[in-house]
């Protein structure tokens, strides 16, 4: 399996479940590293052809938004025409004609995904957990924002590499929970701070403008629902997964790239190191395998985008 984006968020996460599930994984980057990396640049579609050869899945993340990310990804998605799967990480809604800039390319590349490729699915991720300083976002304190975890981001698209028929061309939108400014304050024993539209603005107007829909106009995706067609996913509510960077913080060390626990095919058992465990139980064991083989400052506390266009992290 390919995986993009891996030395960020969302990809590590990815890469770390893929190799836990058993999966060979590829991790491209342009600086390769790590011994499982392979050189492959947004910039050189030859270079991903490349990095894609031969693969039976792509989990695909465009690089920060920006007037090449459209053109970015396309090629990417061109370079991957002979994949099996491609798996795409958007954002919530996106599709929906915002009028928010990073959606809004985020839609352009779906629609070429879904005009060139046999096989596909696409992800919309809602904003990323955070557990850093104090919240403080441009929005009223009794709005819900839709949050969720990198780890269940992970846990979705591994399902989807696993059972490809189940999520064949399909577009998902996804979350693990649902609070207001205040509640994530008060669970990360902070306080909330309601930003200005106008300070929103000074700091980024695309993220002001992603702000702004989400208080008039609001996101559409059913918790319950969702929740109930993927019951294998072991979703995160925001006390959980705040709980789980605390063991980390304990341990003092980030999660360090798993080795497979068990054969590919079986199910999946809970690993000793507390850093591991949320991996191992990221899916359900009853989950069945049938699929292809194989930051904000104080002067503007807003905002820390985390590489996917969408992954912004409330503070």
């Amino acid at each position: 399996m390919a995986v993009t984006g891996a030395t960020g968020t969302q990809g590590g996460a990815v890469a770390r479940l893929l190799s836990e599930r058993g999966h060979d994984v590829r991790r491209v980057t342009r600086n390769p590293r790590h011994p499982d990396d392979v050189h492959g640049d947004f910039d050189d579609p030859a270079s991903l052809s490349t990095a894609f050869a031969g693969v039976d899945g792509l989990f695909l993340m465009t690089p920060l938004s920006g007037p090449g990310e459209v053109a970015q990804g396309k090629a990417a998605i061109d370079a991957a025409r002979h994949v099996p799967h491609v798996v795409f990480t958007s954002a919530t809604n996106a599709d929906r004609a915002t009028g928010i800039p990073h959606f809004d390319t985020k839609a352009e590349i779906e629609r070429h995904l879904a005009a060139h490729h046999p096989q596909w699915t696409v992800l919309g991720p809602a904003a990323f957990m955070s557990h850093h300083g104090p919240v403080a976002l441009p929005i009223p304190p009794t709005l819900k924002l839709h949050l969720i975890a990198p780890e269940d981001i992970a846990a979705v698209a591994v399902l989807a590499f696993e059972q490809p028929e189940r999520f064949r061309n399909r577009r998902l939108d996804i979350a693990g929970d649902q609070l207001t400014g205040p509640e994530m304050a008060a669970l990360r024993h902070t306080e909330f701070v309601e930003v200005s539209r106008a300070q929103a603005e000074v700091y980024s107007p695309d993220l002001a403008a992603m702000f702004r829909y989400f208080t008039d106009v609001g996101l559409d995706l059913d918790l319950e629902a969702l929740h109930a067609e993927l019951p294998e996913i072991r979703w995160h509510s925001y006390a959980d997964w705040l709980q789980l960077c605390s063991i980390r913080n304990a341990i003092d060390a980030p999660p360090a790239s798993p080795s497979p626990s068990t054969l590919p095919g079986t199910s999946i058992a809970r690993r000793t190191s507390a850093r591991e465990t949320h991996l191992a139980s990221a899916i359900s064991p009853s989950a069945s395998r049938s699929g292809s083989a194989g930051s904000a400052t104080a002067s503007n506390p807003i905002i820390n985008d985390r590489g996917n266009g969408h992954g912004w992290d409330p503070r």
